[in-house]
């Protein structure tokens, strides 16, 4: 979302001793929120956000959070980071000069998850023309997993991602989610780029 909406995300790496808690354990503080798209959950560290996604009805999200940080504390609470993440899920991208996320992956997944916070709102680009960007032209499968494995939904943008024959592809939180993301994107492109609907226009 580092774009002409003057919002500038970026990815701090989480480090294998904080990820590990060597020293002193890693705190993530977690809420559910109501969101233009439905119920999501949103977590950060004290650096930044760590992990959002869709929250269900009947469900445990702290126990989906130690799944992905099984060495960390939690605190369910709402810190002013996650009222930050909600202004972006809500395009008021003027609302928020810059957001930090603190992200655990290898070296590879930084490198896809960076470029996908270069994909402009309101379009789309491919696995292969990822791979391009970062110097690895022969591993668009490789990028299609980190694309998947991205652990902040809509934030880092991986539903701009389709195939290079143009078709959706996947999206690890559904299709028809995907599909709303780039029509509800293609609205607002609409009053800054005068594009009348989303088409797969590559990047």
């Amino acid at each position: 979302m580092n774009d002409e909406k003057h919002c500038r995300v970026w990815i701090e790496p989480m480090s294998r001793e904080e990820f590990s808690g060597k020293g002193k354990p890693l705190t993530i503080s977690y809420s559910i929120y109501a969101a233009p798209f439905g119920r999501v959950l949103i977590a950060s560290t004290a650096k930044g956000i760590c992990f959002l996604m869709p929250a269900a009805m009947k469900w445990e999200p702290e126990a989906t959070l130690r799944r992905h940080f099984p060495k960390a504390r939690f605190r369910c609470r709402t810190v002013a980071l996650h009222k930050k993440a909600l202004l972006l899920l809500r395009q008021r991208y003027d609302k928020v000069p810059s957001l930090c996320l603190h992200l655990y992956g290898t070296p590879f997944q930084m490198e896809v998850w960076r470029d996908l916070l270069s994909i402009p709102v309101g379009m789309v680009t491919t696995y292969q023309h990822i791979a391009d960007r970062i110097g690895r032209p022969k591993s668009a499968r490789p990028v299609g997993q980190a694309v998947g494995a991205n652990p902040v939904m809509y934030i880092v943008p991986c539903h701009r991602v389709v195939r290079t024959d143009g078709s959706l592809g996947g999206f690890r939180w559904g299709i028809s989610r995907k599909i709303k993301f780039l029509n509800e994107e293609a609205k607002a492109a609409t009053k800054v780029a005068g594009l009348k609907k989303w088409e797969p226009t590559l990047f």
